[in-house]
């Protein structure tokens, strides 16, 4: 019986199988030397880029500038609040002009979306041509995109001149 245990600690005592550690080889890496034109015309480049951020700021600076940019950011709040049409054409006449001042200083103003929205004088007249349709349709049938015409859309529903039935993308339109 002795040689049978001792046996089994033998087979259990034994080392196994030696573990080898397998290496992925890395791909190396190419690496391409740029002349020494291409690294000018990328310092160059950067340089023009620091030149046109410095001249910026700088005439963020301007007191006049400052004053044109809030008559600007006050012109967009008026197209939001009107109704009128004839009163938002020359709110976007003078916000033209405006930027146009600025842009010879070189500073460039972004069309915001409240200058590029729908008149609701024609939302409400689409709405009333074709009742039930979506603010998807809305916005296609009139050239524009669905969030133009959302500011414009809440402020008639808050107006109670246009009725809505749905949720968020199903929401349905219809004059009152």
């Amino acid at each position: 019986m002795a040689v049978r245990s001792r046996s089994v600690r033998l087979l259990s005592q034994e080392p196994s199988m030696p573990r080898t550690k397998t290496k992925t080889e890395t791909p190396a890496r190419k690496y391409e030397r740029r002349s020494e034109e291409q690294r000018i015309a990328d310092l160059e480049a950067k340089i023009q880029q620091i030149k046109t951020r410095v001249a910026r700021n700088a005439t963020k600076k301007d007191p006049t500038l400052r004053h044109v940019s809030k008559a600007i950011k006050a012109i967009d709040a008026a197209m939001d609040a009107t109704s009128d049409g004839a009163m938002r054409k020359a709110l976007d006449e003078a916000r033209t002009t405006l930027t146009a001042c600025l842009s010879l200083d070189g500073v460039l103003v972004p069309r915001t979306r409240s200058s590029s929205s729908v008149d609701p004088e024609a939302l409400l007249r689409y709405v009333r041509e074709y009742p039930g349709q979506r603010g998807e349709q809305i916005a296609s049938a009139l050239g524009t995109d669905a969030r133009a015409i959302r500011g414009p859309m809440k402020r008639l529903v808050e107006a109670g001149t246009i009725k809505t039935k749905g949720e968020r993308r199903g929401m349905q339109y219809w004059a009152a």
